[in-house]
C-alpha cells in the first residue's frame, strides 16, 4: 500500500509542487484547499503521470469547515506525511489593521495547523510514525515591520511546532520545520510590494528542499531549515 501525503495549501505555490513532488515518489497525495479549480488542476496533473491523487475542498481556518474536512480525513488509513503549507499575509501597518484582517491571518496560518495536526496524530501515534512539515517563513525567525499579524502568527507556529517535536518524539514522528524567504508564488498577486518577483526563490526548488527532508531516513531529521536567496532577503 503506497505512503499517504496530506497536504494543505495545496492548490499553488509550494504546496502544489510538493504534491507533485511527493506523487512521483509514489505518495498517495490528498489535496486540501478552499480553491477546487485549481485542487483538481493538481489532481489531473498528477494522475497524468499515473499517480494517485484525491481532492477535499475545505477552509482549515473555519471550525465549521474543517469539521466536515476532518471527518473525510479520518477515513484515511496509512498518512505518514502532513504538510501544514496553507498560509496568507496582509501587510499593513498596525492603525490600518482590521479585526478581520488579524484573526483571517491568525487562524490560517496557526490556528489551521493546529487543527489538522490535532485531527491526524492520534493515526500518527497509534503507527508509531509520521512526519509533520510546517511551512513557516524567516518571519517567524525575524520581525518584519508592517506584518504585524503576519509575523505574530509565524511566530506562534514556530513556537508550536517546537513544542509538539519535544511531545512526538517518544512516538518516532518526525517535526519539520521549513522557514524561507519570499517565494515566487500566488501569495504576492494582492501584496502592494515592490520586491522583484523574477528574483524570488522558485517554489519548486523550495518544494524540492521539502521533499529532500521528508525523505531522510531512518532515524535522521532535518529538525528546522533555513532557505534564503544567495544575497539575502529582500
Amino acid at each position: 500500500m503506497n505512503r499517504t501525503a496530506v497536504i494543505t495549501g495545496s492548490s499553488s505555490g509550494i504546496g502544489k509542487h510538493i504534491a507533485i513532488g511527493l506523487s512521483q515518489k509514489k505518495y498517495h497525495i490528498i489535496l486540501i484547499s478552499r480553491d477546487s479549480d485549481r485542487l483538481n488542476l493538481v489532481k489531473k496533473e498528477i494522475e497524468k503521470h499515473g499517480n494517485s491523487c484525491e481532492v477535499i475542498i475545505g477552509d482549515i481556518s473555519s471550525d465549521a469547515s474543517f469539521a466536515d474536512c476532518s471527518r473525510k480525513i479520518k477515513k484515511i488509513k496509512n498518512i505518514d506525511v502532513l504538510v501544514n503549507n496553507a498560509g496568507i499575509g496582509i501587510f499593513n501597518k498596525l492603525e490600518d489593521i482590521s479585526s478581520e484582517e488579524w484573526d483571517v491571518q491568525l487562524n490560517t496560518n496557526l490556528k489551521g495547523a493546529f487543527l489538522i495536526t490535532k485531527s491526524l496524530l492520534p493515526s500518527m501515534i497509534e503507527q508509531k510514525s509520521g512526519k509533520i512539515v510546517f511551512i513557516n517563513s524567516v518571519a517567524g525567525l525575524n520581525p518584519y515591520p508592517y506584518s504585524s499579524a503576519y509575523v505574530a502568527s509565524k511566530y506562534g507556529l514556530r513556537g508550536f511546532s517546537s513544542s509538539l517535536r519535544e511531545e512526538l518524539r517518544e512516538h518516532n514522528i518526525k517535526v519539520i520545520s521549513i522557514y524561507p524567504g519570499a517565494v515566487n508564488t500566488p501569495f504576492w498577486d494582492k501584496m502592494k510590494s515592490d520586491f522583484p518577483k523574477d528574483q524570488m526563490l522558485p517554489s519548486s526548488e523550495v518544494a524540492s528542499s521539502v521533499i529532500n527532508a521528508i525523505l531522510a531516513p531512518g532515524n535522521l531529521v532535518q529538525e528546522e531549515i533555513i532557505i534564503r536567496r544567495t544575497a539575502g532577503d529582500f
